[in-house]
């Protein structure tokens, strides 16, 4: 068996996954297939943290938002259905939403990492 491991650039828009997919299912073959982040999430959680560290939610916030829009710009290219296109949009909105406690005025997502920032 064939594994293919791809983050980063490789995975950083929706037409380089679109190679990606092709890379993956040319050989007909199976294939474990290992995905990292895309280009540039790394980054953006690495600065997410330190906003936190630095006791700045509002900083948090403002990439967490930056980084779900994103996420949710490349659901209309990656998608050719309406109903994957859904599923999709509701995956990444459980991924950025939840309703732990938090500072005021922070986003769903940022709730759930100032909680895991003050549990530490």
């Amino acid at each position: 068996m064939k594994v293919m491991k791809f983050g980063g650039t490789s995975v950083g828009t929706p037409a380089r996954m679109k190679d990606v997919t092709k890379l993956v299912t040319a050989s007909g073959q199976p294939v474990f297939v290992v995905l990292s982040a895309m280009s540039g999430t790394t980054n953006s959680l690495v600065e997410i943290s330190d906003y936190l560290y630095k006791k700045n939610p509002d900083g948090a916030n403002e990439v967490i938002n930056k980084l779900e829009e994103k996420y949710m710009g490349h659901v209309e290219e990656l998608y050719s259905t309406d109903e994957w296109k859904q599923k999709t949009r509701e995956f990444l909105q459980g991924e950025f939403n939840t309703s732990a406690p938090s500072p005021k005025n922070s986003s769903p997502a940022l709730k759930r990492k100032t909680s895991w920032h003050r549990a530490r």
